[in-house]
């Protein structure tokens, strides 16, 4: 802690160097954005797309609007060659792109012409102020109460989790509420392009990668990341997005006890993430079978969750599936778990829609009810339970699907009856528990061992102090600390200098002596080379 730090109302070097750094940020906006600076107050704006000096665009409330506002050619050029000088990047004609991420989170993308034909293109993708809960997902209606009852199951009991979506779905962000459900006492690592998912646990651990600079030296990229990840003892992986080879490396730790790892993929069926990944393993150094790669995914994945951006503007999830192995052909199997069910459009064209299980039960329910979720039995995934209808499900290549036995093969076998009352108490209670923010529980801290004295020390101190007591003048120690006897403090002799003397004693502290010296060769007449090693010089020779 800063000196500072300790005074009230005063702020540290640190602190003062950041709202420094902000201030820079809003001069620089206000100066160089000035056309959009109201789109960026705006906290009902998510991005800010501009397609060219004279065509603006944001997206507001999920929906696409055009802006009369206008940026002169040099003046939108200049805005993100800005934005690239304040993140440290660079560029310019030979690097005309730019990915990076502003000081508030916000994400942005810059291409320069001629590679944009409408000029200088810049992309701005805010985030939503403060972190969501699962809580306000369930307010927007993305999900229901059921559904995050069973994401926080998966979470709890270490299921390997990828959330797969179309651009701007809402992958990150539902990633960032997915991962705020593990424990408090577990180690995080996440590694990302960007820095964009807000973890608010106590030990997190967060890695960036880093594009390589101007002579291309220096580039850390996620594989060389999570290939530091697996040595730094992480119970949970959560990788930002997987875009190339180190998905390999990824599906290699899911299968080899890191379970619990969580990621995001472009993917818009669970079916399609598995297929995806596969793409993604390809891109790898190493080389292997097409079967094994597929086997490798099949064994790793354990849930998918899709989430998709539909006409209206609105973000939901659309499944909750699990990977099963693969059947006979070497072809990738998922079964639905939850699905969301479009039912059509209302008079101001917004989706309408029911979130619903499908009936079809997990592999690992065991395991849910073993660590502490009794809720999830049979009625749990049966539609009845929540009064909608069975969602229409596709048939799953060749493997049993196991449904509830009201739902056997498919059908009704009987009409649905009302829940026992003790059980929808406990249904609800478990509903209600996930709506409730959660506080944080501070992780144990370690106690400080307790130091033996050394018992050479205090004796010697007790002798001090008896010769103390005593009168008399402690005697000075003889010995270094490696146990050897000192050297005496040498005395100048009669007719010798005290200089000489101490060079003596330094000698001998150094551990040299004079006659350990090596002799200095003689010096050769003028005009006679010196001789080399192994040589006899011309004197020699003659007395010989």
């Amino acid at each position: 802690m800063t000196r500072a730090s300790c005074i009230p109302g005063r702020k540290s070097v640190r602190e003062k160097g950041k709202v420094m750094i902000s201030d820079m940020y809003d001069k620089s906006l206000k100066a160089f954005l000035k056309p959009i600076r109201g789109y960026l107050a705006d906290k009902d704006v998510t991005e800010i797309m501009i397609n060219g000096p004279e065509d603006v665009w944001i997206e507001k409330n999920g929906r696409l609007f055009k802006t009369t506002a206008k940026f002169t050619p040099e003046g939108v050029e200049a805005a993100g060659r800005n934005m690239a000088q304040y993140v440290g990047r660079v560029i310019d004609d030979e690097r005309p792109r730019l990915d990076a991420r502003l000081p508030d989170g916000s994400r942005i993308h810059v291409v320069l012409p001629p590679i944009a034909r409408k000029g200088c293109t810049i992309s701005i993708r805010k985030f939503f102020p403060g972190k969501l809960t699962i809580k306000q997902l369930i307010d927007f209606k993305s999900l229901t109460p059921e559904w995050a009852r069973f994401i926080d199951a998966c979470v709890i009991t270490k299921q390997n989790i990828v959330v797969s979506g179309g651009t701007g779905s809402g992958k990150t962000t539902l990633l960032n509420v997915v991962s705020s459900l593990i424990p408090n006492d577990e180690r995080i690592l996440t590694i990302e392009d960007s820095a964009e998912l807000q973890l608010t646990q106590d030990h997190l651990v967060p890695f960036e990668s880093r594009p390589p600079d101007k002579h291309g030296r220096g580039g850390v990229n996620m594989a060389h990341l999570l290939h530091s990840a697996l040595r730094l003892r992480p119970d949970r992986i959560v990788i930002g997005e997987v875009r190339g080879g180190e998905a390999f490396d990824l599906m290699q730790s899911m299968n080899t006890g890191h379970s619990g790892s969580m990621c995001t993929v472009h993917a818009n069926s669970p079916t399609e993430t598995c297929r995806r990944i596969e793409s993604l393993c390809l891109m790898s150094d190493v080389e292997l079978p097409m079967v094994a790669i597929r086997a490798q995914v099949a064994a790793a994945l354990n849930v998918i969750i899709c989430c998709a951006r539909f006409h209206d503007g609105s973000r939901r999830l659309t499944h909750i599936s699990e990977v099963l192995p693969l059947n006979e052909k070497g072809d990738y199997r998922t079964q639905d778990l939850f699905a969301f069910t479009v039912t059509g459009k209302d008079e101001e064209g917004r989706i309408q829609g029911y979130h619903a299980p499908t009936g079809i039960l997990p592999t690992f329910l065991p395991k849910l009810q073993a660590y502490g979720f009794p809720e999830m039995d049979e009625s749990f995934f049966d539609p009845a339970t929540y009064g909608l209808e069975k969602p229409p499900v596709v048939a799953y290549q060749e493997f049993k699907v196991r449904w509830t036995p009201r739902l056997e093969g498919g059908e009704e076998q009987w009409e649905p009856k009302e829940m026992e009352p003790d059980k929808k108490n406990r249904l609800e209670e478990a509903l209600q528990e996930v709506l409730e923010e959660r506080d944080l529980v501070p992780p144990p801290m370690a106690e400080e061992p307790a130091v033996e004295p050394d018992s050479s020390a205090a004796e010697k101190k007790e002798e001090k102090s008896e010769e103390r007591d005593s009168g008399e003048e402690p005697q000075a120690e003889n010995n270094d600390k490696s146990g050897k006897p000192r050297p005496k403090i040498p005395v100048a002799k009669e007719g010798e200098s005290s200089k000489k003397a101490r060079s003596s004693y330094v000698r001998q502290l150094l551990g040299n002596s004079k006659t350990g010296q090596a002799k200095r060769p003689k010096r050769m007449p003028l005009g006679v080379r010196t001789p080399r090693r192994g040589q006899a010089s011309k004197g020699d020779h003659d007395q010989e």
